[in-house]
């Protein structure tokens, strides 16, 4: 019995030492394919977006338009025509600063894809997943939303965004009925949220 455990060892050692004797394919830097690859600027656009995300939550206008271009806009589950500008983006964020405290964004992922030149959506893109988290200074709750934040970074600045979440659940955290259509506050509560 012994014996058979030593020979095993000694064949299981010579398979070892063949099969690391073979050469390893060699492994790309980064993947590439014709249309998408990961863009080679993925920190600085990753930056670019963590910082303008930390801009929104402390009202800062410099950060704010640090990261965008002047022509930027965000569209936040709309169409383009319901965009918002970089001017009323500050103006709505410095009114949140006002309405909410304890404003917090966590970050659950996020990836940097280059859309290849000639394609439609061509250029860098930033995809950020989080959740934003706030008390509502009116009726004192806290609530919190998950959200997907999608922008195309040209010359390192945001150029568009679109902005993913869920309004019905903020209210309902909030223990508060969503205003109508033709409301004004629903329409402040719209654009603040992007």
């Amino acid at each position: 019995m012994k014996t058979t455990k030593h020979l095993f060892g000694l064949l299981a050692a010579v398979a070892l030492i063949t099969a690391c004797q073979q050469p390893c394919p060699e492994v790309e830097e980064h993947w590439h394919h014709d249309v998408l690859s990961i863009s080679p600027d993925i920190d600085t656009n990753t930056a670019i977006v963590q910082s303008y995300m930390n801009g929104l939550i402390t009202a800062d206008e410099e950060a704010i338009r640090n990261a965008t271009s002047a022509d930027f806009y965000s569209v936040a589950q709309r169409v383009p025509a319901d965009s918002l500008s970089v001017d009323e983006i500050v103006e709505a964020w410095q009114k949140n600063d006002s309405t909410r405290s304890d404003q917090k964004i966590e970050t659950i992922a996020m990836s940097c894809e280059r859309v290849a030149e000639g394609q439609k959506y061509a250029g860098d893109w930033v995809h950020f997943w989080g959740r934003y988290s706030a008390v509502d200074n009116k009726t004192g709750k806290p609530y919190t939303v998950p959200y997907f934040f999608n922008t195309r970074i040209e010359n390192y600045k945001m150029v568009e965004a679109y902005v993913y979440f869920d309004r019905l659940a903020i209210w309902h955290q909030l223990g508060v009925d969503p205003p109508g259509p033709e409301s004004e506050e629903g329409s402040e509560e719209d654009t603040a949220e992007e």
